[in-house]
């Protein structure tokens, strides 16, 4: 398609330039001079829904299973994606000094496989993210992924047998998140990794399915520079910080995932060599696991909370560790469903119970 649109493109500057030299003199009293209309073609650009292939989906309770691999079929939004909104505009309207906010949104896999056949089953991620982002205070930094990582539909950036992207689909939202925050992404070229092989997810658990059993999933995770360092936090003191490791190396088979951040802690810290004086905290569900890793190459401090679990004093942690950028990152369904909404909201009553599904 694009090199079509280049030899399009070359043929019109070539008739151009021909009729440019053959029109320069006209016998005399005839004028067959003629305007030449620049044309623009309209970029390439990636449909939102793919033509109906011939293949067929099966649903399985919660599970659709569709060209060999799981999905989840998000339909939300409305009041739900208000709420969220709400939640996030309660934490600008704190006015903490000198604090940046920013809210990611994550779109699920399908929305990049979606055909024509299957698009009344699902509410596109990009609509529902904008409806959220209209709710909100103007001061709150937006970041839709969803065009981004788009680009990449083709490439392995969510799991066949799991509902997580990988650490590539989270390396291409780091990379809308850069371009919002000012910052210059790494690049995956120079960073070594580590793959876990054999990984099925939730999607093989919840269906047995042998479909998605034969089609296994491997956890990339890429090795960030032996500087950094990470510490174990904990709910009942902002001050305790036990050192760890930032991998759980351990893990294989159906924990392959917790390879990230050791799992799902309610509260971690990595501090790096870099001095530029950014320090953020990342609020997320588990989606935020596989993201947060890359946030080390831009900050010299990066606190992660797990909203589901961290039960501490959260806006005075922010403050005793001189954060000056929030980043809230859910995935579509987490921003839509209320007790992860209320969770969130929870982090500025210490203690407060927690929501459950």
């Amino acid at each position: 398609m694009v090199r079509l649109r280049h030899i399009v493109l070359f043929f019109f500057i070539s008739l151009t330039a021909c009729n440019s030299g053959k029109n320069k003199k006209h016998p005399a009293g005839t004028d067959t001079a003629s305007t030449v209309q620049k044309i623009i073609l309209p970029p390439y650009q990636i449909p939102e829904v793919l033509p109906d292939d011939g293949q067929v989906g099966v649903k399985k309770g919660a599970v659709f299973i569709f060209k060999n691999r799981g999905f989840e079929l998000f339909s939300g939004g409305g009041g739900n994606g208000r709420q969220y909104a709400s939640v996030i505009n309660t934490y600008n309207r704190l006015k903490i000094p000198g604090l940046t906010i920013y809210n990611l949104i994550i779109p699920n896999g399908f929305e990049f496989e979606v055909t024509e056949k299957y698009k009344k089953l699902i509410t596109p991620a990009k609509i529902a993210i904008n409806a959220v982002f209209a709710a909100e205070d103007p001061e709150v930094i937006k970041i839709n992924p969803t065009d981004e990582i788009r680009k990449h539909r083709t490439e392995y950036i969510y799991f066949n047998t799991d509902h997580h992207w990988t650490s590539l689909g989270a390396y291409y939202a780091y990379r809308s998140f850069c371009d919002a925050a000012a910052l210059t992404p790494a690049s995956l070229d120079s960073i070594p990794s580590k793959v876990k092989p054999g990984f099925l997810g939730l999607f093989h658990r919840l269906t047995r399915s042998v479909v998605l059993k034969n089609n296994p999933d491997s956890v990339r995770y890429y090795l960030f520079p032996d500087s950094v360092n990470f510490y174990i936090g904990s709910s009942k003191s902002i001050g305790y910080w036990a050192k760890s490791k930032m991998y759980a190396e351990q893990v294989s088979g159906a924990n392959s995932y917790s390879v990230f951040l050791q799992g799902d802690l309610p509260v971690c810290k990595i501090e790096t060599q870099l001095k530029n004086g950014r320090k953020i905290a990342l609020v997320k569900e588990s989606y935020g696991n596989a993201f947060a890793p890359f946030l080390l190459n831009n900050y010299e401090k990066v606190i992660v909370v797990d909203s589901r679990y961290y039960s501490g004093d959260f806006v005075a942690m922010l403050k005793a560790e001189g954060i000056n950028e929030l980043l809230f990152l859910n995935n579509i369904f987490a921003a839509h469903t209320p007790f992860h909404i209320s969770n969130i909201k929870g982090l500025l009553n210490p203690g407060s119970p927690k929501a459950k599904p």
